[in-house]
Order: structure tokens, then sequence, then C-alpha cells
């Protein structure tokens, strides 16, 4: 998914459903300010949306946290602190709703790894959604590339942007 400037909101449909999933100006300025230029190592944290559905805003993208461990290609976040948040941002009824981080290449694809943890986190967590989000981001400069995939128990769906 290519964005060009200026940056606006993202609009996606989630196949075989009514409702479509926004990302907001704000999330995408966060992907931007942590693509992986040059050496910089793996960044991400999580995804919070408000439901005004049909419309599944995604309002915040946590940044990624000092405890968090980052390398080129890997990036394990401090789980305590994001369970933390969780809960925090629950109170004012911005709900978790997945994963973001960000890859070395342009155009970012989720490895096996990507893949079997965004569905064990949809498996083990405990919640009311049909799935969970991931975003993958790209680091060219010229444009903010997009991974967007729909997770659960029996596997994925790459979403690409309304026109």
């Amino acid at each position: 998914m290519q964005l060009n400037h200026p940056m606006e909101s993202i609009f996606y449909n989630i196949p075989h459903s009514e409702q479509k999933i926004q990302i907001s100006t704000s999330v995408l300025d966060i992907f931007k300010k942590f693509r992986q230029i040059d050496s910089l190592p793996e960044a991400g944290g999580l995804l919070f949306a408000e439901f005004e559905f049909p419309l599944i805003k995604i309002v915040k993208a946590s940044p990624p946290n000092k405890s968090d461990k980052r390398w080129r290609t890997l990036f394990v976040p401090n789980r305590i602190l994001q369970r933390r948040l969780i809960k925090k941002l629950f109170k004012s009824n911005q709900h978790f709703i997945g994963e973001w981080h960000t890859h070395p290449t342009n155009v970012p694809r989720p490895s096996s790894l990507d893949l079997e943890s965004t569905m064990d986190s949809f498996v083990k967590s405990k919640h009311e959604l049909n799935y969970f989000i991931m975003v993958i981001v790209g680091n060219s400069l010229e444009s903010l590339e997009l991974w967007v995939s729909l997770h659960n128990e029996k596997g994925y769906c790459k979403l690409v942007p309304n026109c």
C-alpha cells in the first residue's frame, strides 16, 4: 500500500462485512516516524481503536518503549507495560485490536514468525473480536508502504486500501 503526501486517513473494507477500518493520520505519523531508515532497529507497538460501527477507527499506535528489545530484524516488546497500557486505554474507550511493527524493506511482507505470533496472540487473548489487525511498516522515504491484515485462529486476510 503506497501513501504519498499529504497523509490522510486510510480506509479498508473488511471482507464479507459492512464494516470499515480507518487508520487515522496521527497513527500514520507514528508509522512514518519509526520507519527503519539506514541501520535503525525494528520498532513496534500496539493498535487501539474506537468503535463507531460500521466504522472501526484506529486512533492510537503506541510507540516503542525504552525497555523493548530491538534489533535490525526482530522486535520483542515489554509485554508487562503493554498489558498496563491496554487496561489504561480501555477505560477511555480505546480498545486493543492488534499490533504494528517495522521491517527494513521498502515493501513489507510478514515473516512466518509474524504470522504465528499474531495468530497466537489472537487465540490466547481475552476479547470479543473477530480478528486482530497486523500492520507492518516499510522503510521507503518516498512513500509510506504498509502491509495490513486481519488475523484469527484460522489464518489471515491481507487488506487493500479503498481507492
